[in-house]
Parts: structure tokens; sequence; C-alpha cells
């Protein structure tokens, strides 16, 4: 089995299978996105673009489910036509940058997001976007959105700010933010593919860590009724600032 996945030994597996357990609970007990706490423990075991890779199966899975929410997905399509097109335009160009630098600069550029996020997240800015100003951000957020995929793979952070200074309801911000993962996850697993990063090899591990983090997030939504939402919110946000840091340094002693 290992060798049908592509894994140079059993510890290179387990490690790939803990980040699989670590980024399912995560999801299922606080929301935050899987490759948040999943792809820092798989670093330790194979390089940033195949940790990304390993996330293919599970964020198109998940996003599909969530986007059809509320039955109001091409709503969403029109609303934020620009963001959708521009984001999908800059992926492809940008994730081929992302696939050519090291180890060291996806640690530190993934590090310092995960840092940054959790921080925005724990001390939120609070503003607004007008339905007048939403039409000529929407482009620019989604030029934002590709260029950050080609340093990080990610661009959620960018979304879920944008998205909440939008006001969106609980039920449409789910939806709305799920349909650009799942549309973006196309452009960057299509890059990846094209760069030959996204292997069959990695198809198969992901679609068994996409199983992994299905059960892995109803385990973290019965952990998250029998706590105080609240203190843990924080405590996982302090990890995540933690777990940043972590890669920060570890980004220094490699480069």
């Amino acid at each position: 089995m290992l060798e049908f996945f592509g894994f140079p030994d059993a510890r290179t597996a387990i490690i790939v299978m803990i980040g699989f357990f670590v980024a399912g609970l995560a999801k299922g007990a606080f929301g935050l996105g899987m490759p948040f706490f999943g792809m820092p423990i798989m670093t330790f075991a194979i390089s940033f673009q195949s940790a990304l890779g390993m996330f293919a199966v599970p964020n198109f899975t998940a996003n599909f489910q969530q986007m059809l929410m509320g039955g109001r997905i091409v709503y969403f399509f029109r609303r934020f036509a620009w963001l959708l097109a521009t984001t999908l335009v800059t992926v492809p160009f940008s994730v081929q940058y992302m696939v050519t630098i090291d180890q060291a600069t996806c640690l530190l550029v993934f590090g310092s997001l995960a840092f940054l996020f959790a921080g925005v997240q724990m001390f939120p800015v609070s503003f607004t976007v007008s339905p007048a100003q939403e039409r000529w951000m929407n482009p620019i957020v989604g030029l934002l959105c590709g260029a950050l995929a080609g340093l990080s793979g990610l661009y959620g952070p960018i979304l879920i700010v944008y998205f909440m200074a939008l006001r969106l309801s609980k039920e449409d911000f789910v939806a709305a933010i799920s349909l650009m993962y799942f549309m973006g996850s196309l452009a960057i697993y299509g890059a990846l593919a094209y760069a030959h990063v996204l292997t069959f090899e990695l198809l198969a591990a992901s679609a068994v860590g996409a199983v992994i983090i299905g059960l892995m997030v109803h385990f973290g939504q019965f952990v998250r009724q029998h706590i105080n939402e609240a203190r843990y919110r924080k405590l996982i946000l302090l990890l995540l600032m933690a777990i940043g840091i972590e890669m920060i340094l570890r980004s220094q002693s490699i480069g």
C-alpha cells in the first residue's frame, strides 16, 4: 500500500495520515481550513507542494457539498462573477511560480499567512464594503486571491475577510466561500496536474485522506458540543499562530 501511494517509508505515510486526522478534527471542531493544520505536519515528511496536493480530493468533496447549501448557487455565480473570473485567470499563472520555489520560501509564506490569519481572527478589523464598492472591489480581490495562491496555494484568508466585510448571512457566507473554494481548487489543482506535481499516487492518498477527514469532522463536531467554544476558539487561534511561527523558524533553518 505504501508503495502504491508513493510513500518511501512507513514514517512518511504515518506523518501524512496524522496530518489528515488533525485537519479533519480542526475542521469539525473549529471550522478553520483543513490545510492550515494538516499541511504543516505533512511538510515534516514531504514537500510543501505535495502536501498541498494531498488536499485535492477533500477540498472538492467538502466544498461541493457546502456550496449547494441554500440553493442560491446561480445567484452567487452572478454576484461574484468578476471575482471568480479574475481568480481563475490569475491562479494558473501564479501557481506555476509556486511549484518552482524552494521549500524554505513556501514555509515562510505559509507560516506568515497562518500567523496573520490567526491574528485577524483574534482581533477582527471591523469594516464594511457597500454594494457600490463591491462592484469594483470584486475583480481586485480576485486578482489578490490568485496572486496569493501562487505563493502559498491558499487564498482563503482574503476571501474570509472580504466576505465578512460584505456582511453576508451565515448561510450565504458558507455557500459563497465554498463556491469560491471549489472553483479556485479547479484552477489550483489543474495547474498542479499540468506541472506534474499532482500525480495519480497523490490523488490516491488524497482520496484516503478525504475519508479520514470526513470521519474526523464528525468527531470534531461532537467535541465542539462539549467544550466552551469561545475559550476553545482562542486556544486554537493561539495554536495556529504558534504553527505559523514554527514554520517561519523552520524556513530559516533550512534556507
